[in-house]
């Protein structure tokens, strides 16, 4: 499941809103909140919470780029090359 950044909705972890956030302000979130070892990235740079399923695309919103939370189920956290063409175009 993949949220817009501009219309939601908007869905939280720990209270702290994953849509629509600046990427960098929430992965230096998510990496102060991760166990040790347990934030990886895609092979598009996203970080990706693989115990949650939930990685963190960026979306672009006229000039700034706005976080997108897509919800992958746990064994396909690492197939990125399984991705609907139209989840590539997102950005």
């Amino acid at each position: 499941m993949a949220l817009n950044a501009l219309t939601g909705p908007q869905v939280r972890l720990d209270g702290v809103p994953l849509t629509g956030c600046t990427p960098s302000q929430l992965e230096d979130w998510l990496v102060h909140r991760t166990p040790h070892g347990r934030l990886r990235y895609s092979v598009a740079a996203d970080p990706v919470f693989s115990g949650l399923g939930l990685a963190i695309r960026s979306q672009r919103a006229g000039d700034i780029n706005l976080t997108r939370p897509l919800f992958l189920l746990h064994n396909r956290l690492d197939l990125w090359h399984s991705l609907p063409g139209e989840e590539w175009s997102s950005r």
